[in-house]
């Protein structure tokens, strides 16, 4: 199997950055923003230019890869088929936090994943006001790359669940099991979990032993192919919550993510047992 070059990766996803994303922060104009689905639902100038140009450089990369990015995909579902296909996808989401991004807020990032025979062999994160990029390739690592030269990334170590932190966001929790989460998660996890609104910086949260977990009820390919694989290379254990792994055509439920099996296990007896057959 061909290997990608995560430095030329980074140095794309850094360049891209700074030409497309970084100079329309906080200089967004009239017109630069629009609705998809509602107005907590936006794409920006920004999020298209940028995923224009990832669709132009990441095929050199990996020979005979395809790009699709989000908005792309938004506007022809169809297309996340490709993900099961023979021929190796870049998954693309050119602004992960594009509210944040919009509002002039520093919780966004670039993310992409390299698929290949539906599994996901390269990955990276950049943080573009961090100036850092969190890399992966599968079997190999994950490390992070800034100004100081490259650093191995690890999950933090075991905790119970009374000293946990971690990423909780409760907008996309299905209407009849949000009270009873909200209820639970208030008890047992007390103000330890946080709702950045961008999957990206959980992950690198995690990834680097900041934080113990992350749980979702948005599964979108784009939103967590990236942080998946950082996340296993640094260690990490994840699992949907019927207990299967992520698979990026099947969007129903949630996942969890966390540093290893065991934390899986107390998270999901504690917060979301006995909850599921309500969904």
């Amino acid at each position: 199997m061909t290997t990608v070059d995560l430095d030329q990766l980074a140095t794309i996803l850094t360049e891209v950055s700074n030409l497309e994303i970084v100079p329309r922060w906080g200089n967004l104009k009239e017109g630069d923003i629009r609705e998809k689905t509602g107005p907590s639902d936006l794409v920006t100038i920004a999020d298209e230019a940028a995923e224009h140009r990832l669709g132009e450089l990441l095929p050199s990369l990996y020979p005979g890869s395809l790009v699709i990015g989000e908005e792309l995909i938004e506007n022809n579902p169809s297309l996340i088929k490709l993900i099961d296909g023979d021929n190796p996808v870049w998954i693309v989401d050119p602004i992960d936090g594009t509210n944040n991004f919009v509002e002039g807020k520093d919780r966004f990032c670039l993310m992409v994943a390299l698929i290949c025979h539906g599994k996901t062999i390269a990955s990276a994160i950049h943080q573009p006001i961090e100036k850092r990029t969190a890399l992966a390739s599968l079997n190999e690592g994950a490390w992070m790359l800034n100004n100081k030269g490259r650093e191995r990334l690890q999950v933090a170590s075991a905790v119970g669940i009374e000293t946990m932190e971690g990423s909780l966001n409760f907008r996309f929790i299905p209407e009849q099991l949000r009270s009873s989460i909200r209820g639970r998660a208030n008890a047992l996890l007390s103000n330890r979990y946080y709702s950045q609104g961008c999957a990206g910086y959980d992950y690198i949260q995690i990834a680097t032993g900041q934080w113990h977990y992350g749980i979702y009820w948005k599964k979108m390919p784009w939103d967590h192919l990236p942080g998946l694989l950082i996340h296993h290379e640094a260690g990490g254990y994840s699992a949907c919550m019927d207990g299967t792994p992520y698979c990026p055509t099947k969007l129903n439920g949630g996942i969890i993510t966390t540093v290893d099996k065991r934390s899986w296990h107390e998270l999901h007896c504690q917060i979301i047992d006995s909850l599921e057959s309500k969904i």
